[in-house]
């Protein structure tokens, strides 16, 4: 057995503290390699914040792909809501991370400079 299961039921104050400031600063993060498992909560957030106001959404996007269909069903739901979203590109955007990216229209789409250290 790994670690007290008692510990995995209890939720995490920094996790809610943090979801309810992504959700108030209308941020979708889209950090992830399986998006099969988490691209369910980006949709979740999407339409949530969509029918929450029609002010825009940004979504941050570094992810090297994933499931190709779970990465379409994302950039449908872009495309669907009727808030404006601002893709931020940052880092790694491959694969299906792309189809994500390209489903917001071409003058609200970002990429953050690479740095070098």
């Amino acid at each position: 057995m790994h670690g007290d299961p008692a510990l995995k039921t209890q939720p995490d104050p920094s996790s809610a503290f943090l979801e309810e400031k992504a959700f108030k600063s209308r941020t979708v993060s889209h950090l992830w390699d399986d998006h099969r498992r988490d691209g369910g909560r980006a949709a979740r957030r999407l339409i949530a914040l969509d029918s929450d106001s029609s002010e825009p959404i940004d979504v941050i996007v570094s992810s090297p792909g994933g499931h190709l269909e779970s990465g379409d069903t994302i950039h449908d739901l872009i495309r669907f809501v009727r808030a404006p979203v601002r893709m931020i590109g940052s880092g790694w955007v491959g694969s299906a991370a792309t189809h994500v990216y390209l489903a917001a229209p071409r003058e609200r789409r970002f990429c953050l400079p690479i740095r070098d250290s």
